[in-house]
């Protein structure tokens, strides 16, 4: 049996795995369905909800015919830009189907998990014959988490940043990856593909690896493409150290794999130009900030795997012996060191980390094999994976408290559902819509409109923004500097509904030039005219019909 064969044994161990981690990171979401009451809808998400939000406003828009995304969280006018490309084409399923948009996201989910588990199986069986540790390494990052459960029973603060990333990052963690968003899964999926075509690129030329490449580096450029070049530049130098090794530069394959890799580099020079040419989406690179925390959350976020992967660098193995082993070696040494470099996106390199460091811990756990007695060594593994997975029950038993106590966010207000549906129907598309935060980032999901704000990143001045929203509801401003801020942006509609009280009592009823055009279950909507009367009920304000959503 060659080093990469699976057999039939490991299939129905990947296929029973699938099942049960779909079933697993589905369970949450089903018992939010299940949650639901005559005045409250689940959201679909109950962890990164306001980036959830931005997935399925892109969904919507792909549903309306759109190709290009348009960023709804700000209002100044801007171009297209080829980003989200995935929740696009899944808006497009989902009109198709007739299907809720947040069920098709989680059936695309549910379906790349699958896809993810192989790609990782694969990349395991490519260092090593041994089906001990690929069944190990495989369960250690499928299923596996760090020490996140002691910081947490120790009292520590549970907020993002501010505790061990297998709590919060899903770049650091597959079971969280799997348990958010699909394009996150596939983004792993690509990741580890790309590495294994690369791999056998490099030795062996050929027209099989060279599409594969092609292929996961293109998928992978789609998702995020600031991270094939991260693979690519990993894989040249471990080109680089097996010539000065061999004290020979063989050319030809490094240039193969650049040219089979040249598919991604449209994606990422189409992104570096349009986020440095258009001020819009410039401010949005630079509010987003995805930096690391301090280094012993990355420590405890990853738990034993460090120390047993500090065991596995050190100490030679028969798994060190294997082909291509350093080019693990490289991979575990030089992420931590682009954890830290002056980058926006720093916590963003650590995109499947987790599964090299996982099997250079299992090369540490062989070393200390050596030195256990055999009787003590399955009581070893067991208690291993144990303890790796305390964290992600964790994990999984908070998301289902939270799910069961239906809070504001996770669990939406179906008369604000409905009152943005029939602006959905009746407002023109990408009118501005001035509303609180939450009630902007959700806006987008229902209707093709743009918020005033509603997305940290996204919207431009995002907390200046939400200052004057503030202060535009709880009456600091006057009525001259409300109209101002409404002429300065071009906002053609107010949403008045329950964020928008609670910031204040100064209802929009008392402005010039803005009329209320509906009003139902305690939800107004406002239209600002400027003098002009667009609306074919205005002329009607006491009828409100409540028309069904349609994507145009």
């Amino acid at each position: 049996m060659t080093r990469e064969t699976i057999s039939r044994l490991e299939w129905k161990w990947w296929a029973l795995g699938s099942a049960a981690l779909i079933i697993l990171t589905s369970i949450p979401y089903g018992l939010g369905w299940l949650m639901e009451t005559p005045d409250h809808a689940f959201s679909g998400f109950f962890v990164a909800i306001e980036d959830g939000n931005n997935y399925l406003a892109a969904m919507y828009q792909g549903a309306a015919g759109r190709w290009l995304f348009h960023n709804p969280y700000t209002p100044e006018p801007h171009a297209g830009l080829f980003a989200n490309f995935i929740y696009l084409v899944l808006g497009k399923l989902a009109h198709l189907s007739n299907l809720p948009m947040v069920l098709v996201l989680h059936l695309a989910r549910a379906a790349a998990i699958p896809l993810l588990l192989l790609a990782l199986y694969r990349f395991v069986a490519h260092f090593t014959p041994w089906h001990a540790v690929r069944r190990l390494s495989w369960f250690l990052v499928a299923f596996g988490g760090g020490l996140g459960w002691l910081w947490v029973l120790a009292g520590g603060t549970f907020a993002p940043g501010a505790m061990p990333t297998d709590l919060w990052v899903p770049d650091a963690s597959a079971f969280l990856t799997m348990l958010t968003f699909p394009h996150l899964v596939l983004a792993q999926a690509s990741i580890l593909w790309l590495a294994i075509s690369g791999l056998r690129f490099l030795r062996h030329p050929n027209g099989r690896d060279g599409f594969s490449v092609a292929l996961s580096a293109m998928l992978l450029s789609l998702i995020h493409p600031y991270s094939p070049p991260i693979l690519i530049g990993l894989l040249t130098l471990y080109w680089a150290w097996q010539g000065w090794r061999s004290r020979a530069f063989a050319w030809k394959p490094l240039l193969r794999l650049g040219v089979a890799s040249s598919p991604s580099l449209p994606f990422l020079v189409h992104a570096l130009f349009v986020f440095h040419a258009d001020p819009i989406l410039r401010s949005w690179q630079e509010q987003n900030l995805v930096r690391s925390p301090h280094p012993l959350f990355y420590l405890l976020g990853f738990g034993l795997l460090c120390p047993l992967a500090l065991v596995g660098l050190l100490r030679r193995t028969p798994l060190s012996r294997q082909q291509d082993f350093p080019f693990l070696v490289l991979w575990v040494l030089v992420i931590p060191v682009l954890l830290y470099i002056p980058s926006n996106l720093q916590r963003r390199f650590l995109n499947g980390y987790q599964v090299p460091l996982a099997l250079m811990a299992v090369c540490g756990l062989v070393v200390l094999f050596y030195r256990m007695r055999p009787g003590w060594r399955r009581r070893a593994v067991s208690g291993f994976k144990t303890i790796s997975t305390f964290s992600n029950l964790l994990l999984l038993g908070g998301f289902i408290i939270l799910v069961t106590e239906r809070p504001p966010l996770v669990f939406n207000t179906r008369a604000v559902l409905t009152a943005m549906d029939w602006l959905a129907a009746y407002a023109e598309a990408d009118a501005v819509v001035l509303a609180a935060y939450d009630t902007g980032n959700l806006l987008p999901t229902r209707a093709l409109v743009r918020s005033f704000v509603g997305h940290g990143p996204q919207s431009v001045h995002s907390d200046m923004r939400r200052d004057q929203v503030r202060a535009f509801f709880n009456g600091t401003l006057s009525a001259e500097a409300r109209l101002a801020l409404l002429r300065e942006h071009q906002v053609r509609f107010i949403f008045y509904g329950p964020s928008e009280r609670a910031l204040g009592n100064a209802s929009p009823d008392d402005l010039p030039d803005v009329q209320l055009i509906y009003d139902q279950d305690g939800v107004q909507i406002y239209e600002v005219h400027n003098g002009v009367q667009t609306c074919q009920w205005c002329a009607a304000p006491s009828h409100f019909p409540a028309g069904p959503l349609r994507v145009r």
